[in-house]
């Protein structure tokens, strides 16, 4: 449903026409206000005409998101036979190297959070990266998921294995045109 259905649609253009006509009596009672010299009331009304112009912007752009919105479609995820011979050991450690830096924490997912710096918080979180349905910077946590952590303002999503973290890290860094090298250090 890429729509509004024909009903909503009507009561919003009906809702957009009363703001528009409260504007429009708004800037005329300015108009009279200032003639009159009570400039009080002048700044009290442009006060009131410029909040309802946001709320006017705040509704069409929530209208916007819901008509642009993509719609996806379920997709069946594929069965993948476990495989006997894996154990359930520590997963090692990461060596990342960017930018001529080597970054090498006692975990994968510090490691991780310290390249995710390296590249640059705000330029990541740009990117809207997701990881198991989670963003992987933003800036509230996700409600009752554990695996984020606080860094300067952001909440970065952790919850990432070897293989996770050195596919979002090579994407991200191909993206910003930043050359990656990844290794896996057996502890």
């Amino acid at each position: 449903m890429n729509r509004l259905p024909e009903s909503v649609n009507q009561q919003f253009n009906q809702l957009f026409t009363v703001i528009g006509q409260a504007s429009d009596d708004l800037k005329m009672t300015i108009a009279e206000a200032g003639k009159a010299g009570n400039f009080s009331l002048v700044t009290a009304n442009i006060e009131d005409c410029r909040r309802l112009q946001a709320l006017e912007m705040e509704l069409r752009n929530c209208l916007g998101n819901f008509v642009n919105k993509p719609q996806t479609q379920p997709v069946e995820k594929p069965f993948h036979k476990r495989n006997k011979k894996r154990t359930r050991k520590s997963g090692g450690r990461l060596r990342v190297i960017v930018a001529g830096r080597i970054i090498e924490e006692p975990t994968i997912a510090e490691t991780f959070v310290e390249t995710l710096k390296v590249f640059g918080l705000d330029r990541v979180a740009r990117m809207n990266k997701v990881i198991t349905s989670i963003p992987l910077i933003a800036r509230h946590p996700s409600h009752g998921y554990q695996a984020q952590r606080p860094c300067n303002g952001w909440y970065i999503t952790t919850h990432v294995n070897k293989h996770s973290a050195n596919t979002v890290l090579k994407e991200i860094g191909k993206a910003l045109n930043m050359p990656v090298k990844i290794e896996v250090v057996d502890r």
